[in-house]
């Protein structure tokens, strides 16, 4: 290659790079979900339907997992994305008119959650590939984790900042938050098309994809990041709105409360690499552990506080901060040590559509079984039992399917 190439290769791959990152920072402008809770439960649906409707849309990316790596037999992988942006559209699209009319449309409202929830899975499933071809086209070998890192951090910011400005739009129409997040989501569709995929990403599209051989530290990472994404946003999105309902926070600080949880997780995925280097992936998985499991305690001892003097509203303020700096290092950890360097795009889409479709299933049961507590048992009793669950099932499975690195540690 001619240095003039290889020089106009550099150039478009970091266009490229900079493109998906910025598209990943449009996709997570979420302003509608620290209040979507809220407005299905003023419009009177219920509690019970309520939480339905929230379990159908994690258990809709389990049903879909594969449908990205369908789609890539006939498509590239940004329109793959593209698609799945789309369809997150339409979902928003189809959320408001069930809201909108009169009397409340629940099927309109099941439909919207699974589009939406399709075209969550085949973006989220497709959009780590892609950005992993647009990186190695480069001949950088740091270019991915050095991109997957900076997005990481941007996309903590813009949830952060949606979340606060939804929760004040909400207050002045219930409405404008869900707009918001629709234009959020058009506008990511066409910044995704917008990328020029290298030449090798687009014929290996067309490929058969081989199953997948797992080891024991890949079905560690995958376990991990499907069970901590479960435990994490099944509380942020199913009780703790419910929660802080009860505690009579007001709609305009509503996403200011919730946008804790993503300003902790933040700071945590800033420190995270950091943190593996200094003290090595088993200490970070017991501080994951510890702050998870503590923030669960927390709520769950909520009542308990209270007759100590301590507020209903500081505990949970107290237990959404842990619960966010414990998840914040579950993505990034992830990422850093699942190794895809032998797969090729149709197998990591498939491998990242299986831990979708384990977090599908593992949310989708939180919400059946935390619905069921929620309103015959009560809120600490929820939690109590969940900080449970979690360390029998991450305890399980770091027995189980214990990573090489991790073992290595111990060696001396």
């Amino acid at each position: 290659m001619s240095a003039t190439a290889a020089a106009t290769a550099a150039q478009d791959t970091e266009r490229n790079v900079r493109l998906f990152v910025l598209y990943r920072v449009v996709s997570r402008l979420y302003f509608h979900l620290p209040v979507l809770f809220l407005h299905l439960y003023l419009v009177e649906l219920g509690l019970y339907r309520v939480i339905a409707l929230l379990a159908i849309y994690g258990l809709v990316t389990t049903v879909t997992s594969g449908v990205g790596g369908k789609l890539l037999t006939q498509l590239s992988e940004k329109q793959v994305v593209a698609v799945g942006e789309t369809m997150k559209a339409c979902g928003i699209v189809l959320l408001l008119a069930g809201t909108r009319l009169a009397d409340v449309d629940m099927h309109l409202l099941v439909l919207s959650q699974i589009i939406g929830g399709t075209g969550f899975s085949i973006a989220l499933s497709t959009d780590s590939s892609l950005l992993r071809s647009l990186a190695s086209a480069g001949g950088d070998s740091t270019l991915f984790m050095r991109a997957q890192t900076r997005s990481q951090s941007q996309m903590f910011i813009a949830t952060l900042v949606a979340g606060t400005s939804g929760s004040i739009l909400f207050d002045y129409q219930p409405f404008w938050p869900f707009y918001a997040s629709l234009l959020a989501s058009v506008s990511s569709t066409a910044l995704v098309l917008m990328i020029r995929e290298p030449a090798v990403a687009r014929s290996a599209s067309g490929a058969a994809a081989k199953a997948l051989q797992l080891d024991s530290g890949q079905r560690f990472w995958m376990g991990f990041y499907s069970l901590s994404r479960a435990f994490t946003l099944a509380p942020f999105v199913g009780f703790l709105p419910f929660y802080f309902i009860m505690v009579n926070v007001d709609p305009l600080l509503f996403g200011a409360v919730l946008g804790l949880f993503t300003l902790s997780a933040f700071a945590t995925s800033l420190a995270v690499n950091g943190f593996i280097k200094r003290f090595g992936v088993r200490v970070l998985m017991v501080a994951t552990l510890c702050c998870m499991f503590g923030a669960m305690l927390v709520l769950g001892c909520s009542e308990w506080l209270a007759n100590q003097g301590m507020d209903y509203f500081v505990s949970g303020l107290v237990g959404i901060t842990l619960l966010g700096l414990g998840s914040g290092g579950v993505r990034p950890a992830t990422m850093a040590n699942l190794d895809l360097s032998a797969l090729g795009p149709l197998e990591r889409v498939a491998l990242f559509s299986r831990m979708e479709r384990n977090f599908g299933v593992a949310n989708g049961a939180l919400l059946a079984l935390g619905a069921y507590l929620l309103a015959n048992e009560g809120f600490q009793v929820l939690m109590m039992s969940l900080g449970v669950l979690y360390l029998l099932a991450l305890g399980a499975l770091f027995f189980v399917n214990r990573p090489a690195n991790v073992s290595a540690e111990s060696a001396p």
